[in-house]
């Protein structure tokens, strides 16, 4: 089931998103991610529009968009990924918008591929602030 975050996810999105932004950015310290860790819970989730994947009664996956049409989050606890959560978080929000963009870094490969299986394609590769480049995407029906 996919609903609306609330408040009392925090805590089951939060170990999500950093157990996974570990596993999938190795080329990264953990230390960057653990340090980002506040600025994601009390300025980015706030203010985005998130969607919970649940499946027995526990949170498997979220995607938070932000400025209305930028998926500015895709994670799925690790032992649950490669299962179809990512998929159906990111169909459930292309009924729901229709024009969406992302940002996935370049050494991210499974992610690239997984998007551009969804209809993603690259407008852009650029260097972000951590050094790493990363590719700007738009799906595209």
């Amino acid at each position: 089931m996919i609903r609306q975050f609330c408040f009392s996810d925090t805590d089951a999105v939060m170990k999500i998103w950093l157990d996974a932004s570990i596993t999938a950015h190795d080329f990264l310290s953990p230390a960057y991610w653990q340090e980002q860790f506040f600025v994601v819970r009390d300025q980015y989730l706030p203010i985005s529009e998130t969607y919970v994947f649940v499946e027995d009664d526990l949170i498997r996956g979220f995607v938070s968009i932000l400025d209305g049409d930028t998926v500015g989050a895709l994670f799925v606890a690790p032992s649950f990924q490669r299962h179809g959560v990512g998929s159906a978080l990111i169909r459930y929000v292309q009924e729901i918008k229709r024009d969406l963009t992302l940002c996935v870094y370049v050494e991210n490969i499974a992610a690239k591929i997984f998007y551009e299986k969804l209809g993603f394609v690259i407008l852009l590769r650029r260097t972000t602030e951590t050094g790493h480049d990363e590719y700007v995407m738009r799906f595209c029906e």
